[in-house]
C-alpha cells in the first residue's frame, strides 16, 4: 500500500478503483472535501501536498466501503444540504436536491417577517428544521420525528450549527396534542413496496425503512396527516411536503376523500418530476 501519495495521486487511484467497480468517480473529491471542509478549491491548492499516512489508511479504507456501495454520506458521516454541512448516518435519510426545493418553495411562498410557529414533521436529521430556523431567525421552530435515533442525529446537528430548536419525539401528532402550528413542512416516508424494484440498492440497503416506505403505496402516511391537519394548523396555516414523483394524482384524490377544509397545490421539481404538495386551509370569509 502506497502511504507516500500526494492529494492529487490518491484522488487519482481511487477515482480509478471507483471506476472499475462501477461507482461514481468523482466521490473521491467529495469524500476529501467532506472531511476537511474544504471546497474545491481548497482541494486543488492542497492537491500537490502528501496526504498524511493515517489519512492515507482512512482513505483507502473509505473508498473501498464506497466500492461495495455504500453511500459516501454514509461513510464520511456528513452531506451537504441547502449550502451547509449535516451530520448523517444510518438513522436518517441522505438529503436530496428535491428537499432542497422543498425547502426554497417555503421561503420563497411564507412572508419572511412575521413570526411563524413552524413544525418539521419527521425532521430525520433536522435538516429542512435547522435550515428554515437559520434562514428565518424570527419563525419558532420545533422539530419531531418518530426514531430517537433520528432525533439524536439532530441534536448533533443544532450543536453543530448553533440552534437551540424544542425536539418532540413523536409518532405523528401523538406528542403534541393542544398545540396549532403557522407552517408544517415535512418529507414523509412516501414509497411504496411496490416500487422496491425499481430502487437503488445502496438505497434499500443502507438508507432507514422507517423513513422510507408507507402503506397504501406509499400514501398512508399523507391520509393519517390529511385526516389531523385542521387541528394542527392554524386557521390560516399552511403544510408543505415532498412526495413521489407518481403521486401527483393520487394525492389529490387521497386529499378530496378524506375532505381537507383547504387547497391542495402540486410542484415539479427541477428534472419536471411532480414531488411537492402545498396545503392551505380556507380562510375565513374566502
Amino acid at each position: 500500500m502506497n502511504s507516500n501519495w500526494t492529494y492529487f495521486e490518491a484522488q487519482r487511484w481511487a477515482s480509478s478503483f471507483l471506476r472499475e467497480a462501477g461507482m461514481d468517480p468523482a466521490t473521491p473529491q467529495f469524500i476529501l472535501e467532506m472531511i476537511h471542509d474544504w471546497k474545491l478549491t481548497d482541494l486543488v491548492l492542497h492537491n500537490r501536498d502528501q496526504m498524511p499516512a493515517d489519512e492515507v489508511l482512512r482513505f483507502r479504507r473509505a473508498v473501498e466501503r464506497i466500492a461495495k456501495a455504500e453511500p459516501p454520506q454514509y461513510v464520511v458521516g456528513k452531506a451537504p444540504f441547502y449550502g451547509r454541512v449535516f451530520v448523517v448516518n444510518k438513522d436518517v435519510l441522505i438529503p436530496e436536491s428535491e428537499t432542497e426545493e422543498l425547502v426554497e418553495w417555503v421561503l420563497d411562498s411564507v412572508p419572511a417577517d412575521q413570526p411563524l410557529k413552524v413544525l418539521d414533521l419527521g425532521t430525520g436529521s433536522g435538516v429542512i428544521g435547522i435550515t428554515l430556523a437559520l434562514e428565518r431567525p424570527n419563525w419558532q421552530v420545533t422539530l419531531s420525528d418518530i426514531s430517537t435515533g433520528a432525533l439524536r442525529v439532530a441534536l448533533a446537528n443544532q450543536r453543530l450549527h448553533g440552534t437551540n430548536l424544542p425536539q418532540v419525539e413523536s409518532d405523528l401528532f401523538a406528542n403534541l396534542r393542544g398545540q396549532q402550528f403557522d407552517l408544517i413542512v415535512t418529507n414523509p416516508p412516501y414509497i411504496g413496496l411496490n416500487e422496491l424494484p425499481e430502487m437503488d440498492q445502496a438505497v434499500i440497503n443502507y438508507e432507514p425503512p422507517l423513513a422510507l416506505f408507507a402503506a397504501e403505496n406509499g400514501l398512508g402516511f399523507y391520509r393519517r396527516l390529511f385526516g389531523e391537519l385542521e387541528e394542527y394548523l392554524t386557521p390560516t396555516g399552511q403544510l408543505f411536503g415532498e412526495t413521489g414523483w407518481r403521486q401527483e394524482e393520487a394525492i389529490k384524490d387521497l386529499f378530496k376523500e378524506v375532505g381537507v377544509a383547504g387547497k391542495l397545490t402540486t410542484k415539479h421539481d427541477i428534472a419536471d418530476r411532480m414531488r411537492m404538495i402545498r396545503v392551505q386551509r380556507d380562510r375565513p370569509g374566502e
